[in-house]
């Protein structure tokens, strides 16, 4: 039979768990035409429950534009241009999008073969701030023609950009009059996002609705994979999921990927307990281990000790004399230095008052290493 377990994409069907007061939240928002930002970790679920909601929306079409490390202003341009036209071939108004997006000279291909586009743009990009301010207008007229949802994912990166505060303040004094034009900002880095959307000094301040989403409710959850399990004739054992919280690992999208590779590493009949989650670790470190020791060698040798030292400390008090004597870097400043580092390269994320490592596979592993 089939591995049931997806994870590492966008999930609907029977691959999705329904969060039912999120949805709810989110569809009375777009319905209404407010602005939600959506804010939770990597891999909680964030993009696979905007997409069902936005999706399910009546006569709406849903354009996504992914703003993960954009580097300029035009490139926010570029990427909302980018994506209307797609969603205008796929929803069947594409000379309609390509001529409201005329100043950007869209060159758009094809591909042979599955007939996907490929849109290319010339942007002035000593321009950027009116081509930016050019494309949220044009957003806007789209919308009174082919009526929409608007996503911005990792929203948080256009802090990345020159002059960011300005940029943001473009984008919100159009949206303010963007009627019922629903936009949905979601974003992975919650203190970037809540500087954005909290701070009474940011042009986003009080602008939309704050949905945070948080892993999914353990026996929710457990009652979902278990029915996975069982659809392959695979028990679970009575601790499974507590052993597998205990691990670190209870962000939605880990469990999927640990479940995936507990199914791999069982067969019929079997009963899942701690000694398969073990099994199931190898596989994953076998098909991960080239990325984690990448990632090691390219880090300096205090980033490389701060790494470890968080893992092993469990990421709190990063000042403390335990930290320092299991790092081995005695000065604050560089403990401060060195974890600001692995923030800034995405290895490593605070969430309240404690610092975790994004992968948790990562940090299983490197917990059975000896890098200090």
């Amino acid at each position: 039979m089939k591995n049931p377990f997806t994870f590492g994409r966008v999930v609907d069907g029977k691959d999705y768990c329904p969060r039912p007061e999120q949805e709810e939240l989110l569809s009375q928002s777009i319905e209404s035409g407010h602005n939600v930002a959506v804010i939770g970790q990597r891999r909680v679920g964030k993009t696979s429950i905007i997409l069902r909601t936005a999706n399910s929306q009546p006569g709406k079409h849903l354009l996504y534009v992914d703003l993960l490390a954009v580097n300029t202003v035009a490139e926010i341009g570029e990427r909302i241009g980018r994506a209307y036209i797609k969603l205008g071939h796929t929803h069947g108004f594409l000379q309609r999008a390509v001529r409201l997006f005329a100043k950007l000279r869209p060159s758009i291909s094809f591909d042979p073969l599955t007939g996907t586009p490929s849109v290319g743009l010339s942007v002035d990009r000593s321009q950027s701030m009116q081509t930016l301010e050019d494309v949220m207008d044009q957003l806007h007229e789209g919308h009174k023609r082919d009526p929409l949802v608007v996503v911005f994912d990792e929203f948080q990166d256009v802090l990345r950009v020159e002059d960011p505060q300005k940029a943001l303040a473009l984008m919100r004094g159009k949206i303010q009059h963007h009627g019922d034009l629903p936009y949905i900002f979601s974003g992975s880095i919650r203190s970037k996002m809540r500087m954005i959307f909290n701070d009474p000094d940011s042009a986003f301040f009080k602008s939309a609705i704050t949905l945070e989403l948080e892993p999914l409710d353990l026996d929710q959850f457990e009652s979902f994979l278990k029915k996975h399990f069982e659809s392959g004739n695979r028990t679970t054992g009575p601790d499974l999921f507590k052993d597998i919280a205990d691990l670190g690992i209870q962000i939605t999208g880990d469990v999927q990927q640990l479940c995936w590779a507990l199914w791999e590493a069982s067969e019929e009949g079997d009963i899942i307990d701690k000694s398969t989650i073990q099994k199931a670790l190898e596989q994953i470190f076998t098909l991960e281990r080239i990325s984690y020791e990448d990632t090691i060698s390219e880090l300096t040798d205090v980033q490389r000790r701060c790494l470890v030292s968080l893992v092993k400390t469990g990421g709190r008090s990063i000042h403390s004399k335990l930290f320092k004597e299991t790092s081995g870097v005695a000065q604050s400043s560089s403990i401060t230095k060195a974890v600001n580092r692995l923030v800034d390269r995405r290895i490593v994320y605070k969430y309240r008052k404690t610092y975790q490592v994004a992968n948790p596979f990562f940090a299983v592993w490197l917990s059975q290493k000896d890098y200090l």
